[in-house]
């Protein structure tokens, strides 16, 4: 009897708070559909990319930010609203259309709208004090996110046995001849995230600023987001027509500020560099689509050896 009589006294206090939870949770979607910044900044958050909880102005900016880059952003109610004893849950729809800047990572400030329409499923948990919202918690699928934007979303560990793994991106503005010199350094990060997107923002800068010197081909940066202890790194592949065509960017303003920062001041925990330069070679070799047959890419004729099928464009590589 003890045990029933508990029961119908929570059963009582659920009744009797439910149904202003249920209008509290139903006010709070009608303020992100509304696009009502200020009212969604009153009540602490936490974020479904980061699982960290942010509020005031932090949470302000953060809805500022979702609503630049899908301006029609809506929630559709996927079912009611259910009222348990201490918190509202509501299974969503989240209709929007990606056309504005998103938040970019290792060195790019942001990426770019792809225009892409999204139907993303998800879960809100609305929790109370008394009457009042202390807090929401937001949940989706991450990786359902990423491909719905066409973006790559690999679930990957850091580290696996001696296999560490990271990712990386290529510049190349369409030069497709050999290298005969390559650039490479290895950049080691302490300190979390701050100074790895510091560092990881030089290094992009610098990049784009040797891909305008003459003979430069394709740079490559790779990176390994810090670990729970603090520590990334990441490294830079550039590949020139020449050891000339490199060795002109050495008395070059940009490129000695960068070594300033790296060899000299705190920037990173440890750099290291080294030039290679060609010592043997083979050509390119492209399939012809006719018939299959490998052809040096840089033939004078333009044509498969075997049956004379006209080759495709040579691609752009390294």
């Amino acid at each position: 009897m003890e045990k029933l009589g508990l029961f119908l006294r929570l059963l009582a206090g659920a009744l009797l708070r439910g149904p202003g939870r249920l209008a509290a949770a139903d006010r709070y979607l009608r303020d992100w559909n509304q696009h009502a910044v200020d009212a969604l900044a009153r009540f602490p958050y936490q974020d479904p990319l980061t699982g960290e909880t942010i509020e005031g102005e932090a949470l302000r900016a953060h809805a500022a930010m979702l609503l630049k880059a899908f301006p029609d952003l809506r929630f559709e109610l996927d079912g009611p609203l259910t009222a348990g004893e201490s918190s509202v849950a509501a299974r969503y729809v989240l209709h929007a259309t990606h056309n504005g800047p998103l938040p970019g990572r290792i060195g790019f400030s942001e990426i770019a709208a792809t225009g892409r329409r999204i139907a993303l499923p998800g879960a809100l948990f609305i929790e109370f004090s008394g009457a009042r919202i202390q807090r929401v918690i937001n949940r989706f699928d991450q990786v359902a996110l990423g491909e719905a934007l066409g973006f790559q979303a690999l679930i990957l560990p850091q580290q696996m046995g001696d296999y560490g793994f990271g990712g990386f991106y290529r510049l190349n503005r369409g030069n497709s001849a050999p290298p005969e010199a390559i650039g490479t350094t290895w950049i080691t990060v302490k300190g979390g995230e701050a100074p790895f997107e510091h560092v990881a923002t030089i290094t992009k800068n610098a990049l784009e600023h040797l891909s305008e010197q003459k003979g430069f081909i394709t740079g490559i940066v790779g990176a390994r987001l810090p670990d729970a202890d603090g520590e990334g790194y990441g490294f830079t592949v550039s590949a020139w027509e020449s050891l000339a065509d490199m060795d002109q960017i050495l008395p070059n303003e940009a490129h000695r500020d960068v070594v300033q920062q790296f060899m000299k001041e705190n920037v990173a925990y440890a750099t290291h560099s080294r030039v290679y330069q060609l010592v043997r070679t083979k050509p390119v070799m492209i399939a012809c689509e006719a018939c299959g047959k490998k052809n040096n890419a840089h033939n004078k004729t333009g044509r498969c050896s075997r049956c004379e099928a006209e080759l495709g464009p040579v691609p752009p590589y390294w």
